[in-house]
């Protein structure tokens, strides 16, 4: 198998160069085979007539003369006319290739690839090559990633050698009945048109084909993880009482929107088996999360078990303690609430009820993960803006019960190809409706010559007891040395224009003690205007904000913008979100502020968002999870994706997968890929 074959193999790749292809991570043929182009040049010869700017061209040219070189400093310009199919007569440049001057003879036939001046018919074929006519060309070159040492032309060469020597031993991965059922073409099919190419239509069939393979390996292993855990992780169904269920339902102050109603039994179909659930709710600013959680926690506690519901930050912990007791508490269960706050004495109770079996649910921030902290029966376990928490500190919770369920949720809209990608090995519930006669947040793009005219109308809402959020990128000036809003700068500068109302600070370098402060200060209508950076992301609920300023909004990406507009909007009053950006003029950043001032959907917006940043963006570059792929595009394959997650969700629950021959070579792939990268 070429996953052990050395390139060294090769013909052509002595020590040096096997140096070279190590830096790019190749080492074996099939990794050296699977090193794909990043892009192809295209030299088809095309007529030039007509042409009036510079443009880059391959042309069939004749040398006229004799090429002459001439040097600056240690730079040389090989120059020689030619004359090209049309009759023109033109000057053919070559910077630093002055050793072509012996081969640019008069009469010799060439193609040359380069950019054609024509106001100065002159064609610059500078770092391009050129070909000698009688030699063999082709109408796409590929490039590829090269390091120093080793060119693109010459690591395509060795490419091609390789494929000469081991193409006829390309073992397929993909099932059979998967290759016929979508008509794709073979494995090595497929790497010699990406590697050889011939017309967009075999290259095009080719990335089909291996997009296809990459994106359905991937999520075989995923689901492969995910039947294992289950297969490892069975526990007692629980006996909910389903006939209470309606007590919760009957208890709320507005009937449950259609997406509620669907995530609900979503949810009650994983609490109902003999898995434990691992499911990840994502919903829009505004559209019942927690209500969706607090259902949950009901349903779990009718049958007895123990409820645990973790939140990143002290306010926001207690903002999910205050709506557990009022919508739970009612209904008989005993509800805690547990942070690094909590006083000794009370929190020696707290424990001691939790152990002892007498609560029911706990509600807590990080204090729930440490040690003295014990669980009667815990049954589930809810984890609130579950990306601000680590995998091992979510599991770490998890652990104080055996076949603990786990419900996670997002306040992030994550467009679905995504989801797919980087939560392949999860249940993904999504709530796309909000509840109605919510209102829509007015958003403006404002230019900042225009904040006199927002700051005067903001007062007047501010003088009927109303309060604002101002949201600035940095905390300090002397963090970039681009000119951009500060946070610490703007309220000296609001501090003045909004005279006669308390306005603050709040960033993410203050203790948590200052910021929990800050923020119930502000949720309790001390503070009039709060400036702060993204820190307000996500979390504190007060109905009583209605404004949003944002300063160079073109800073934030659409997905963030759209959450920091989320926390206006949730009272009776009417909202305006203001998007101050003097780069609003021009190209993307005029287009991505502009879809947000025309959309309240999340999801929308999350999907352009992701369109116009990438997926490494939009999740931003610390977020692991992520996984690389050399060929397929997840924004641009979507339906790939999907068809690649479905055949793999077919395929795992098959026993036949785990035990006949013809899927021993992907069970080798995937063993592979789950240890490791090959080698």
């Amino acid at each position: 198998m070429m996953d052990h074959i050395p390139v060294s193999t090769i013909p052509g790749i002595g020590q040096a160069k096997q140096l070279c292809l190590a830096q790019l991570g190749l080492t074996t043929v099939w990794e050296l085979l699977h090193h794909f182009p990043i892009r192809y040049e295209d030299r088809r010869i095309r007529p030039i007539d007509g042409l009036t700017e510079p443009t880059p061209v391959t042309v069939r040219a004749v040398v006229e003369g004799t090429a002459a070189v001439r040097w600056q400093g240690r730079r040389s310009v090989l120059r020689v006319s030619v004359r090209v199919d049309n009759g023109q007569l033109l000057t053919a440049v070559w910077f630093n290739q002055h050793y072509l001057r012996e081969k640019l003879t008069d009469g010799r036939i060439l193609l040359i690839s380069g950019k054609l001046d024509p106001g100065k018919r002159t064609l610059v074929a500078s770092h391009t090559e050129f070909r000698i006519s009688h030699e063999p060309s082709a109408d796409f070159i590929p490039v590829y990633r090269v390091v120093k040492g080793i060119r693109s032309a010459e690591l395509s060469r060795l490419i091609v050698k390789a494929l000469d020597m081991y193409g006829g031993q390309i073992e397929e991965v993909l099932p059979r009945e998967l290759v016929s059922k979508y008509r794709l073409c073979s494995h090595a099919h497929a790497l010699d048109a990406m590697h050889r190419p011939g017309d967009s239509a075999s290259r095009h069939q080719a990335h089909r084909r291996l997009a296809f393979e990459e994106f359905f390996v991937f999520q075989v292993q995923l689901q492969a993880f995910r039947a294992l855990q289950k297969r490892a992780a069975e526990r007692p169904v629980l006996q909910i009482e389903q006939a209470a269920l309606s007590t919760f339902r009957n208890s709320l102050p507005y009937p449950l929107t259609g997406a509620q109603e669907r995530v609900a039994r979503e949810i009650l179909a994983d609490l109902l088996t003999s898995h434990p659930m691992v499911r990840l709710l994502q919903g829009d600013v505004g559209a019942g999360k927690t209500w969706m959680a607090l259902w949950a926690a009901f349903a779990v506690s009718t049958a007895g078990e123990q409820i645990a519901l973790m939140a990143p930050t002290e306010i926001l912990a207690e903002q999910h303690y205050e709506e557990a007791c009022r919508r739970l508490e009612p209904l008989g269960l005993q509800v805690e609430f547990l942070t690094g706050g909590t006083p000794a004495k009370e929190r020696s109770r707290i424990v001691t009820a939790l152990g002892n079996g007498e609560t029911d649910l706990v509600v807590g921030t990080h204090a729930l993960l440490t040690e003295d902290v014990l669980f009667a029966n815990l049954g589930l376990v809810v984890v609130d803006e579950q990306h601000r928490f680590g995998v091992t500190q979510r599991e770490l919770l998890r652990d104080k019960g055996n076949g603990v369920h786990m419900l996670m949720m997002s306040a992030t809209p994550i467009p679905r190809t995504l989801a797919l990608a980087v939560y392949g090995d999860l249940d993904v519930s999504v709530l796309d409706e909000l509840p109605a006669g919510r209102k829509p947040i007015q958003t403006y793009v404002v230019k900042s010559k225009d904040e006199g005219k927002v700051v005067r109308r903001v007062r007047q809402q501010l003088a009927v007891g109303q309060q604002a959020y101002v949201v600035a990128p940095l905390i300090e000036e002397s963090e970039t040395g681009q000119d951009l809003s500060s946070a610490t700068e703007l309220l000296a500068h609001l501090t003045e224009e909004f005279a006669g109302f308390t306005v603050a600070l709040l960033h993410g370098r203050m203790a948590n003690a200052e910021k929990d402060r800050v923020m119930r200060e502000f949720a309790v209508g001390s503070i009039h205007v709060l400036v702060s950076t993204t820190v307000i992301e996500v979390g504190i609920n007060v109905p009583n904000a209605t404004v949003m300023m944002v300063y160079n909004a073109e800073r934030f990406g659409l997905a963030q913008l759209h959450q920091l507009r989320g926390r206006v909007g949730r009272g009776t009053h009417e909202s305006s979100c203001y998007l101050f950006s003097d780069a609003a003029g021009s190209g993307i950043a005029r287009e991505r502020l502009q879809t947000l001032a025309e959309s309240q959907d999340g999801f929308l917006i999350a999907e352009r968002d992701l369109e116009l940043r990438g997926p490494g963006e939009f999740l931003g570059v610390r977020q692991s999870g992520l996984p690389e792929f050399s060929v397929g595009d997840i924004v641009r394959d979507l339906k790939v994706m999907e068809v690649a997650r479905d055949e793999a969700v077919t395929l795992v629950s098959n026993p036949d997968f785990w035990l006949l021959p013809k899927y021993g070579r992907l069970r080798e792939v995937l063993k592979a890929e789950m240890s490791g990268p090959r080698s």
